[in-house]
């Protein structure tokens, strides 16, 4: 009985503790800017799709929101953009066409790598950041797409994030990229890896489960009641075999090595900031970059192959492209008011505002096909 005492006495307190603490929650979640979330995973969506439905939020969102969109896409194959993929020759097209080569997301190659898709910053130039002849013979698909940095190659795992913010909810955050970039560190992606690595440390946890009534907590007999650890239980668990998630120079890192490309766009009343993280990637496809001009210094001389690590390597084995998702709005919930938002409800802005998404890339889209 002086046990059952003691415990309902414990628990009581960290009920009250729970109640304290939701209130605190809730107060400051009022606090909080509001943030459109948009998943685009399982549209069916292609890369220049995507981009297009970015610049159509960052520049024409008639709210004005601050968004946060995350996905994976298809490299080459629209859903609902019709424009010619490489190669451009005709008879090409029409032995592609009637290929019986199939890769193994069902794309009919017939020679050509429609894998991955090559996308260069607004200002990057073909001859210096790509090796043409390789892409060109292989019908490789390269974009250039609205915001600056440099050049990255996507595919099935390319894990891509963007947030999108307002001068006028962000004040804080200076509209320059390395701001930004420091921004989302603090913001979301700080959280978002601290949070996917625990996720491999074992629960210190205690799970009681016991007969007869629960100390008003719960209401039924043999049920489990987790206890949060005691203080001496709370020493965590370290994941040595994973490196430092962390902000160098201009790129995300895990320890000195790169796992993601990211780029910014900066308008008169906001900024967007877009990544494609490095789930995974085929070593072939990253020779289509050359090594460009302009690079990190503690980059040095490393080939892509040398200098990027797949993030499947730290977090595949026990964990998937989803969690990372998941663990990212995990991260933005801390910071953000979310609302999630539909990708009907994005087609019907371009639909109000060009006569649909078709339009806006044929008109105002800044996004192109670039021709090698």
């Amino acid at each position: 009985m002086a046990f059952a005492s003691r415990l309902c006495q414990r628990l009581g307190h960290h009920r009250v503790a729970a109640r304290h603490y939701s209130k605190a929650l809730n107060a400051a979640a009022q606090d909080l800017p509001k943030l459109s979330w948009l998943d685009l995973r399982g549209t069916g969506l292609s890369a220049a799709e995507r981009l297009a439905i970015e610049e159509l939020l960052l520049r024409h969102d008639p709210l004005g929101r601050c968004w946060g969109i995350v996905g994976l896409h298809e490299p080459t194959q629209n859903k609902i953009l019709d424009f010619a993929l490489p190669p451009y020759d005709w008879n090409t097209q029409r032995k592609l066409a009637t290929s019986q080569l199939v890769d193994e997301y069902g794309h009919h190659t017939g020679g050509v790598n429609q894998s991955c898709t090559i996308i260069l910053g607004i200002g990057g130039k073909p001859e210096k950041l790509i090796n043409i002849d390789a892409a060109r013979d292989d019908g490789v698909l390269v974009l250039r797409r609205f915001s600056g940095g440099g050049t990255v190659v996507v595919d099935h795992s390319s894990l891509w994030t963007t947030f999108i913010g307002r001068n006028s909810m962000l004040p804080h955050v200076k509209p320059f990229p390395r701001e930004i970039m420091k921004w989302s560190v603090d913001a979301v992606f700080g959280s978002a890896f601290e949070s996917w690595g625990k996720q491999f440390k074992p629960s210190r946890r205690q799970t009681l489960v016991f007969k007869g009534k629960s100390c008003g907590l719960s209401g039924g007999v043999g049920e489990s009641l987790i206890l949060p650890p005691s203080p001496n239980e709370t020493q965590e668990i370290h994941n040595t075999d994973t490196p430092l998630f962390q902000l160098r120079e201009n790129d995300y890192v895990l320890g000195e090595r790169k796992i993601g490309g990211n780029a910014q766009a900066i308008v008169k009343d906001g900024w967007i900031h877009h990544t494609s993280f490095l789930y995974d990637f085929v070593d072939n496809n990253m020779e289509y970059l050359t090594l460009p001009d302009k690079r990190p210094d503690y980059r040095g001389n490393r080939s892509h192959n040398d200098f990027l690590v797949r993030l499947k390597e730290h977090y595949g084995e026990k964990s998937s492209k989803n969690a990372f998702f998941e663990h990212v709005k995990k991260g933005t919930n801390e910071s953000f008011e979310l609302e999630e938002v539909s990708l009907n409800d994005v087609l019907t802005i371009a639909t109000e505002q060009f006569g649909g998404l078709q339009e806006w890339w044929d008109t105002k889209c800044r996004t192109k096909v670039v021709k090698l």
